[in-house]
């Protein structure tokens, strides 16, 4: 009985974090991700107009990375709660 009154509060009776698009229901994370895509390929765009690519180098890690901070800032900035 003491166990049930100890993890009863630790169920998470809250409903899922979602935000809903014409009628249906995604995940936040999945429109912060969309986001961090979206800011990437706007940084390689401004960054490949500029002539300033070398900035971005490696691709393969500085890419996922900045992808992971903008969708971490949308992420801070749209649910902060």
């Amino acid at each position: 009985m003491a166990l049930f009154i100890v993890v009863s509060p630790l169920t998470g009776c809250s409903p899922a974090p979602s935000v809903v698009f014409f009628g249906a229901s995604f995940p936040d994370w999945l429109l912060c991700t969309g986001i961090g895509v979206a800011g990437m390929t706007l940084l390689h765009l401004l960054s490949s107009k500029l002539h300033k690519t070398d900035w971005l180098s490696p691709a393969a890690v500085v890419y996922p990375c900045v992808t992971a901070l903008i969708s971490m800032l949308a992420w801070l900035i749209l649910f902060p709660s």
